[in-house]
């Protein structure tokens, strides 16, 4: 067998040869391909092969990562120091010329702040530079009133330079307007009579009346003011807040103040357009004579009731023709008739007369005493002459006869008013209120427009329905609310008058630019004057109309020209919760009569309706966005008051230091720096 295995294909014999000396030649002729093919052809060398295949990539992305993140924080650092720079340099800058460059001091300052932000070297960057420019920001190009700034730097790579990766230059803009921002500020100020006490005790203060000295001889009333009172240290604040205000200002601020005093009622009837006032007729709680004439008694007219029994008489030098069944006057009653007087205004029928010759003629019969029969209730009136009589400090209307009575007594309009239309409700949606909450109401409805208060024709009584009432059982010289409810007029000199049931405090004034002394001259005006209870929805609802863009005062609340829309914001400041009472006469009416907040049979019910009104103004106010700030002096801030408030904007005093403080934080909060980044 061996022997054949050596024989080749023809025979012969061949050595052989040994397995092991084939492989090694063939490992000698193909070398480290042999070695490769057997990897290639083993999955286990797999994983060292795209390990070594991926580092490079790997390295790179990861470098671009950290350079990318470098150049980010790079930017960052740089931009919070250009904005630094500029803020410092537009703090301490005070020439706001545009053809100036920007002032050595403000440009040094600038550089300081933008260094301490950005230290030589960081991150290794390189080439840093800052540059800030003097600029006019906004509209009027007048005045430069920015600091703007271009700052730059080169950043190196730390990773991506092994791959060639050049350096990269940073550049970013900055600029800073120190500016008061333009700005509205509505102050709503409780005058009530407790306002005549000092901040930290209540009192009861002496109610005083004293002519006022103008031209139609009306008279003031208010409450007797004791020395460091509430309103004196309220005087002292808005003063204070006006200076803070002008101190915080630069040669772009513009900035205006508007007052509304509040009781009862408001004293808005001097600035509302004349449109928008009710010149034609109005109901009021009052009085006229009674549709009844009285049976049996000969001449009488609709309105008379006898007074006393009838009496004979006779008058001498009376013609013949004068001598016949009459009533005098024809019309209407008085106290002089020429024949005779009375202390009461009256009237007299004459009757079963006779005359004769003697004496000039004598005219002899029977007469009888005639006055006025009342009924009480819902009366309207001609509004157009009381509206065109309001009375101002050095100005007046022609007065007009109170129609109620028949003793020639007139009077003045002083400018307070009643309001729209309501909702006797008590619960409000802020974005449905009724026209008299809503602060952009343009009223058009001839018949519901915003009506004068005329208290000299309204008269109390003792429930809602009608009443009739002999002139005779009616005695107004009350000291008290113990007399009959029909005594009781809201005239001058009424009990009513007196104690503040219908107070009518300072005019109001819309928004307008102030000087100091102008601001000083309002709140020392001699009607500034603390009387009348509280009514917080009174003054809020007035002093958001007063302070919206939407409304009435359209044109003293537009932005100035060219510029932005101001701040808006209202002070209000009281120093007490709701004193309501239900014969009040003010901006609804007399409460319990006319009966338009929701029911005002009792004080607590009051205070709860007009509670929901005052809670409903705020929010309407809040979602126009207005800023309100809350200032209670001598008491606690209540829930109701925190409600109104705009967050953190609360402030309690208990004495005039900190009354004043308070207004002086407000002011420095209103007069807030205005930053553009």
């Amino acid at each position: 067998m061996l022997l054949q295995r050596g024989l080749s294909a023809a025979g012969a014999w061949r050595h052989p040869r040994p397995l092991g000396m084939r492989t090694m030649r063939n490992d000698e002729r193909h070398g480290w391909s042999g070695i490769l093919g057997r990897l290639r052809r083993d999955k286990r060398g797999n994983a060292l092969a795209i390990m070594a295949a991926s580092l490079i990539p790997l390295m790179g992305f990861s470098g671009a990562a950290v350079d990318m993140a470098r150049l980010y924080i790079v930017k960052v650092r740089l931009q919070q120091a250009c904005d630094a720079g500029v803020l410092a340099g537009r703090k301490v800058m005070t020439d706001t010329a545009v053809s100036t460059p920007l002032d050595p001091a403000a440009k040094t300052q600038a550089a300081t702040f933008f260094a301490n932000n950005f230290r030589s070297g960081y991150l290794r960057s390189t080439a840093v530079d800052f540059k800030p420019v003097k600029a006019a920001s906004g509209t009027d190009t007048t005045v430069a009133n920015a600091v703007t700034g271009t700052a730059s730097a080169t950043v190196p790579m730390a990773v991506m330079g092994f791959f060639g990766s050049k350096p990269v230059k940073m550049d970013v803009t900055c600029q800073a307007v120190f500016d008061l921002a333009d700005t509205d500020v509505m102050f709503v100020l409780d005058t009530t009579a407790s306002m005549a006490c000092r901040p930290e005790a209540d009192c009861s203060p002496a109610l005083k009346s004293e002519p006022r000295g103008d031209s139609i001889g009306s008279t003031r009333y208010y409450a007797e003011e004791l020395s460091g009172s509430r309103i004196e240290a309220l005087r002292k604040a808005v003063l204070l807040f006006d200076t803070t205000m002008r101190a915080n200002a630069d040669a772009t601020t513009h900035f205006r103040y508007g007052f509304v005093t509040y009781a009862s009622s408001v004293n808005v009837g001097g600035i509302i357009p004349a449109q928008y006032l009710q010149s034609t007729k109005w109901t009021y709680q009052s009085r006229s004579l009674a549709p009844i004439t009285p049976a049996g008694v000969p001449n009488a007219a609709s309105g008379d009731y006898a007074y006393q029994g009838a009496s004979s008489f006779s008058y001498t030098g009376i013609p013949k023709a004068s001598c016949a069944n009459q009533r005098l006057p024809a019309t209407g009653f008085t106290t002089n008739s020429g024949l005779w007087t009375s202390t009461d205004p009256e009237a007299r029928s004459y009757y079963n007369l006779s005359w004769n010759s003697n004496s000039g003629g004598t005219c002899s019969g029977t007469q009888q005493r005639l006055r006025p029969l009342w009924r009480y209730g819902p009366v309207t009136f001609d509004t157009d002459k009381w509206i065109a009589s309001l009375a101002r400090e050095s100005s007046a209307g022609a007065k007009v006869l109170n129609p109620t009575r028949f003793d020639g007594s007139s009077g003045n309009w002083r400018g307070c008013i009643e309001e729209v239309n309501t909702d006797a409700a008590t619960s409000f949606d802020a974005s449905d209120l009724p026209a008299d909450l809503d602060p952009d109401t343009k009223p058009t409805d001839s018949k519901n427009k915003w009506r004068p208060q005329w208290p000299d024709v309204q008269w109390y009584r003792t429930a809602v329905a009608e009443q009739d009432v002999r002139d005779d059982q009616i005695n107004e010289n009350q000291s008290d609310q113990s007399g009959p409810a029909y005594s009781y007029n809201y005239g001058p000199g009424s009990y009513h008058a007196e104690k503040g049931f219908n107070a009518c405090g300072m005019p109001a004034a819309t928004l307008t630019t102030w000087t100091a002394q102008q601001v000083k001259n309002y709140v020392y005006n001699p009607e500034f004057k603390a009387f009348g209870g509280t009514y917080h929805d009174v003054g809020m609802i007035w002093g958001a109309r007063m302070l919206s863009p939407d409304g009435i005062f359209a044109s003293t609340t537009a932005a100035w020209p060219g510029r932005k829309e101001p701040s808006r914001n209202i002070v209000f400041m009281t120093d007490g919760d709701m004193q309501t009472n239900n014969r009040s006469g003010g901006l609804y009416g007399i409460e319990r009569l006319d009966n338009r907040t929701g029911g005002a049979a009792s004080s607590a019910q009051d205070i709860k309706n007009h509670t929901a009104r005052f809670r409903a103004v705020c929010d309407a106010a809040k979602s126009k966005g207005y800023t309100i700030y809350v200032v209670a002096v001598g008491t606690d801030i209540n829930a109701d008051l925190t409600y109104c408030a705009s967050p953190g904007q609360t402030f309690e005093a208990s004495s005039t230091d900190e009354l004043t403080d308070a207004f002086k934080q407000i002011a420095q909060r209103v007069a807030m720096l205005r930053i553009t980044l």
